[in-house]
């Protein structure tokens, strides 16, 4: 066999003229392409009347040009520094401010990441859109496992108090502490809310899981107020009475971990109060309540539904305050117990999906000694008191009945208990709101005298108290609590309202006659 031959060009040309049959051929003339009809599972191609087209082509530009303009739109008033708010009027809280420019957050990214913050936290319109999306969740019964119900705010800066130890000092007293404290402490620190609870934003309160907390914002100038009045009576008192501060955090404040406060820009209640007490004179005798709390967190004394303490946590500070005036306190385990139940409080009322929350147990103890309770709504002309139990029993009570207000007869202007079994003439005024409640409920073994008032309610006049019943102790009690919710119920307790408006009311109390 010869050498092959190369296949030339014109070899090709000539194979390449070769006609084929009309099946190589498809519908497009293609060579070596199947014909239309026996591809498997093909439709016949659609055709458009010119009509139709036209229409079509239209329908196409006009979406594209409304797509366009909604874009341009958005990142126009995106662009609109002046138009994005300062404040939220729904969250009733100071948003986040534009981030000054530093190359060193710059170079490591934190300065871009508070520019997005900044702007997920007030790009405009934001309220009018929260508001709208949590209506629409609400439609449809969606409800996350947390979120924040207003109230996220912005703090004032708060102190590091030295050493981060808290004002505390010896057990086991003499007589009541007036032992000097350190006037110097700086403000709590200023935290920033984390940019990962936007979605967690309703309108008042924060819920995780089955439970909600009430949180607390550090306000400079209502603190002041505060401790002003406190120090104006401890003036007016001075050689007649002995004067108690007993501040009080909220459930937030004791029952979150600090890394949650963080993240929601909450600041430590316990610096806080530090802070309370340090503005207050050396002659007031102020009585340790977070670190009293805090070391019992994993019982029951805060409840789910409620922004309330339970009776054992207010037993607990009454501890604390044996302590610091030198007292043993009353055997609150030996007393006999009653349970109410299911409570559901406030907050089942203010959480979207109150569902959630798991139903509480008001769980008390009956003092052994005094029983009865007199009390005035109207202390303007006392007339004839009404009476109820110092611990009311409620276990017939109709489920979901007000369990909590089974303390002392409940909110009142003016109220009076005498224990028959304390002969020693003890007496003292407790100033407070509802928190008080409990509170009064386990200390009545203490005094033989004991004069409430409500500083919402009352018109009494506290040096005119004091004279008139020989009063040897006054006791100021307050809750550290952030303002109520825009949209809270006419329930909602006045106790709620922002500290400084709370206590204008107890500085008339306190005023001169």
């Amino acid at each position: 066999m010869g050498p092959k031959r190369k296949v030339g060009d014109a070899a090709l040309n000539m194979v390449s003229q070769i006609p084929l049959p009309p099946s190589a051929y498809s519908e497009e003339g293609q060579r070596g392409a199947a014909p239309a009809a026996e591809k498997p599972n093909q439709a016949p191609r659609k055709s458009f009347s010119r009509r139709q087209v036209a229409y079509l082509k239209k329908m196409h530009t006009t979406g594209t040009i409304a797509f366009g303009a909604v874009m341009a739109l958005g990142c126009f008033a995106g662009l609109l520094l002046f138009a994005h708010p300062s404040v939220s009027a729904l969250e009733n809280r100071q948003l986040t401010e534009f981030p000054e420019f530093n190359v060193g957050a710059f170079l490591d990214g934190s300065y871009l990441e508070q520019v997005a913050l900044w702007y997920s936290d007030t790009y405009p319109f934001r309220d009018a859109l929260v508001g709208a999306n949590l209506d629409l969740h609400r439609a449809f019964g969606i409800s996350p496992e947390t979120q924040l119900i207003g109230g996220n705010r912005q703090s004032d800066q708060l102190p590091d108090t030295g050493e981060g130890e808290p004002l505390e000092t010896e057990a086991e007293p003499e007589g009541p502490k007036r032992e000097p404290r350190d006037h110097d402490i700086s403000e709590p620190e200023v935290r920033q809310r984390a940019a990962n609870i936007e979605n967690q934003i309703s309108d008042g309160i924060y819920v995780n899981g089955n439970a909600a907390y009430t949180l607390y914002y550090f306000d400079k100038g209502a603190t002041k107020a505060y401790a002003q009045v406190i120090n104006d009576a401890a003036k007016m008192l001075e050689g007649k009475a002995d004067v108690y501060s007993i501040v009080l955090p909220t459930n937030g404040g004791v029952m979150l971990d600090d890394s949650v406060l963080a993240s929601l820009g909450v600041p430590n209640q316990d610096q806080a109060i530090d802070y309370f007490y340090s503005c207050m004179d050396d002659t007031i005798i102020t009585v340790p309540t977070f670190d009293t709390l805090y070391a019992h967190r994993d019982e029951y004394l805060y409840f789910r539904t409620d922004f309330h303490w339970t009776q054992l946590a207010a037993y607990y500070v009454y501890e604390s305050f044996c302590q610091q005036k030198g007292i043993e306190p009353a055997p609150y385990f030996q007393w006999k117990q009653l349970s109410f139940g299911p409570y559901r409080g406030e907050y089942d009322q203010l959480v979207s999906n109150s569902s959630q929350l798991l139903a509480d147990e008001v769980r008390v103890r009956v003092p052994a000694g005094a029983k009865t309770v007199q009390y005035w709504d109207d202390d303007m002309t006392l007339g004839e008191p009404s009476k109820a139990s110092v611990v009311e029993d409620l276990t017939n009570a109709p489920p979901n009945s007000n369990f909590y207000g089974c303390f002392i007869g409940g909110n009142r202007a003016l109220t009076y208990i005498e224990n028959p079994t304390v002969t020693d003439g003890s007496s003292c005024l407790v100033i407070k709101d509802s928190f008080g409640n409990p509170l009064v409920s386990t200390m009545v073994d203490s005094y033989q005298y004991i004069w409430c008032v409500d500083f919402r309610f009352t018109h009494q006049k506290m040096m005119d108290l004091v004279e008139e019943h020989n009063i040897q102790d006054v006791i100021f009690e307050n809750v550290s609590c952030s303002p109520a919710p825009t949209t809270a119920p006419t329930c909602w307790p006045p106790s709620c309202t922002p500290t400084a408006i709370r206590w204008s009311n107890a500085q008339g109390l306190c005023a001169f006659s």
